[in-house]
């Protein structure tokens, strides 16, 4: 929620009484980029070390669910592209919200957001397929239709972001643009969501062994309502003449700000962190 999101087609304040709205923005872009490049350094240190030592089959002795299966050639190549491309798919996020590469380097904005639209929506389909095509050995049937729904919001977000690009009505584009940004994100999301709750409260509601339980039910769902419905909020205080309105979301934005922080934290240091090979 970057100057990505401040100049998205809402009408002109005076800076006083934006303060707060855009300070809250600019702390949660700060704290996601960070998280977001951490989790790229994971991506490409551990399983990106791993591929490049022994192929596929290397992800046989990882902690993934069916990470490797012998003689599943689509799956292999689904979940090689599922996670390998996702790192790729996070930097480019990045990069689209980044006002200055927008304004400055149109051409790598636009080439940047065709690859991330459609490398989203390759990620996002090798997902589901992978859902619904492998044994589940963890996790259960509640949950998995959740992160199916959240792939699927992928594919519904990703035309209606490009149909305002090529229409060149930047405003709605960018807005469409960041629901899609929080749509691809979910699965870091549910990371730290799921590292920081366990962190406070030990995790009530988490079956280790078998990860499910009533937490992962309703965090399944959460990791696209949460941030869509937070997003929206902050759409309407931008637009918003009421000052106490626009203080309400700021302080919203702040809270959801400093949880993430702290799930960074988690689970930085409680996985990806020791297993980045670099």
């Amino acid at each position: 929620m970057t100057d990505i999101m401040l100049d998205a087609g809402s009408p002109v304040r005076p800076k006083h009484a934006r303060n707060w709205l855009t300070l809250s923005a600019k702390t949660w872009f700060v704290v996601t980029a960070i998280g977001q490049w951490l989790f790229v350094a994971y991506i490409l240190g551990f399983y990106g070390t791993l591929y490049v030592g022994g192929g596929v089959a290397s992800f046989a002795n990882t902690h993934l669910p069916n990470g490797y299966i012998p003689g599943d050639t689509i799956g292999n190549i689904a979940i090689v592209a599922h996670i390998l491309v996702a790192g790729f798919i996070i930097a480019a996020g990045q990069v689209q919200l980044i006002s200055g590469v927008r304004n400055k380097m149109p051409r790598l904005h636009r080439w940047s957001g065709r690859f991330y639209m459609a490398a989203s929506m390759v990620v996002s389909g090798a997902g589901i397929y992978l859902v619904w095509s492998r044994e589940r050995v963890i996790g259960s049937l509640v949950q998995d239709i959740g992160t199916t729904i959240g792939g699927m919001l992928v594919f519904a977000f990703v035309p209606i972001a490009l149909y305002y690009a090529i229409k060149r009505d930047f405003a709605a584009h960018r807005r469409w643009a960041l629901r899609l940004f929080m749509v691809v994100s979910t699965v870091w999301f549910l990371r730290l969501m799921t590292y920081g709750w366990f962190m406070l409260t030990g995790g009530i509601g988490i079956d280790a062994e078998t990860f499910s339980g009533p937490f992962l039910y309703v965090i399944h769902y959460l990791q696209f309502l949460l941030p869509l419905s937070v997003l929206e909020l902050y759409f309407w205080a931008q637009e918003s003449k009421n000052k106490a309105h626009r203080g309400k979301v700021a302080c919203l934005v702040f809270v959801v700000t400093a949880y993430m922080a702290f799930g960074i934290f988690a689970v930085g240091f409680g996985s990806w962190i020791p297993r980045i090979g670099f």
